[in-house]
């Protein structure tokens, strides 16, 4: 089929707030937007200055242990270990910079989803590169860490809308057949999911309960607009915006979900829903 950025999908969906989740505690709620682009913008600079340095230890000591990074046209990179030798290797003698350019930021309790730009010149200033980024980072001790990420050359080259289709079409068809096992099926094991009312759920178990409760004899409809997609390696990252009916009332709102390549499937790794 051909490739297009916006698919219109009916789906039936969760007619509340839906945000980033990534911790087995309760989400201690959406921060301001303000309060999400100073972290953005600060958790920016501190990877832009480790690249600087030309220092690969300290890029990766940005990451978590178990984090994991995915680079244009490669297979993802886990660990930290492994992120490292990737740096290392991607610096070489060094004498180049990369700048990250927050676009966007969505800050829930001790996570953070950022995505921008990022540029690579030379010591001249001459430009080398740029392409697009996304980022998850998480708060331990008061310090961010780097969890996942996913860089992109060239999003025209990235964008797959048949994968986006495939994918969004499994979870449309569970949710619409009011199925909370097989809704549950499509995601991690140590999935996350979070609400503004409920908090946050984590693992497959407490994510199906919440949408069997959630189902609850009702079945509202929503129109899910596919608005930015694109796959690096093992990550699929679908966007967009959504409107649901239930009762006569209308909710809209935005959504981003990360898909992982688990064995020969796909699973869901992280979702957030917003207004």
């Amino acid at each position: 089929m051909k490739m297009s950025l916006t698919t219109r999908i009916g789906v039936a969906a969760l007619g509340m707030f839906v945000a980033v989740g990534v911790s087995a505690c309760a989400s201690r709620g959406v921060g301001a937007a303000s309060e999400a682009t100073a972290a953005a913008t600060q958790v920016a600079q501190r990877w832009s200055q480790a690249f600087a340095a030309g220092d690969a230890a300290k890029i990766a000591a940005l990451y978590t242990e178990d984090a994991r990074s995915t680079p244009p046209g490669g297979p993802p990179i886990v660990g930290r270990k492994g992120i490292e030798d990737y740096w290392r290797t991607d610096i070489g003698g060094g004498g180049v910079g990369t700048t990250l350019t927050p676009a966007d930021a969505l800050l829930d309790g001790d996570f953070l989803h950022t995505g921008g730009t990022y540029e690579v010149t030379a010591a001249s200033g001459a430009a080398l590169a740029r392409g697009q980024y996304q980022q998850v980072w998480t708060r331990a001790d008061g310090e961010w860490r780097l969890h996942r990420d996913i860089w992109r050359l060239d999003p025209g080259l990235q964008r797959d809308s048949e994968v986006a289709d495939q994918l969004a079409a499994r979870w449309v068809a569970a949710y619409n057949a009011a199925d909370a096992a097989a809704l549950g099926a499509l995601y991690d094991e140590d999935a996350a999911l979070s609400t503004a009312v409920d908090g946050t759920f984590t693992g497959r178990p407490r994510i199906q309960a919440f949408w069997a409760g959630d189902f609850g004899g009702r079945k509202p409809v929503s129109t899910l607009t596919v608005t930015d997609v694109y796959a690096a390696g093992d990550l699929t990252h679908l966007e967009g915006d959504y409107v649901v009916e239930d009762g006569g009332k209308l909710t809209e709102g935005r959504y981003i979900q990360l898909w992982m390549r688990d064995g020969s499937d796909w699973r869901i790794h992280r979702e957030m829903w917003w207004h």
